[in-house]
């Protein structure tokens, strides 16, 4: 079982990128219901598999957005061992979701 973690501004690279295995990376804001429906997705898939899961809130880390080319919300990274290895745009099911980690693990 995994946790989801909220970034809290703590350094990037090291909670994320460069961990080992796979780490989604949930870009979201508060105001977005999207985003807040993805939220029951995310637990879910927490619950069902052993990837790491970061949410960040871009109203309050902007700076992804550049960093990411962030066009829309909610938009998910997989990261496997270091690497972008999906981009996932808007809302997305469990199955979608779990599709993808199983697709990298």
């Amino acid at each position: 079982m995994s946790n989801i973690i909220n970034y809290t501004g703590e350094d990037f690279e090291n909670e994320t990128v460069s961990q080992t295995g796979l780490t989604l990376v949930d870009f979201y804001a508060t105001w977005c219901g999207p985003c807040q429906m993805l939220e029951k997705v995310l637990a879910e898939v927490s619950n069902n598999s052993d990837c790491k899961i970061v949410k960040v809130d871009v109203d309050d880390y902007p700076e992804f957005g550049a960093k990411f080319k962030i066009r829309g919300l909610p938009m998910l990274l997989l990261f496997k061992d270091g690497k972008i290895v999906e981009t996932l745009n808007g809302f997305q099911t469990f199955d979608e979701i779990m599709e993808k980690i199983n697709l990298h693990n």
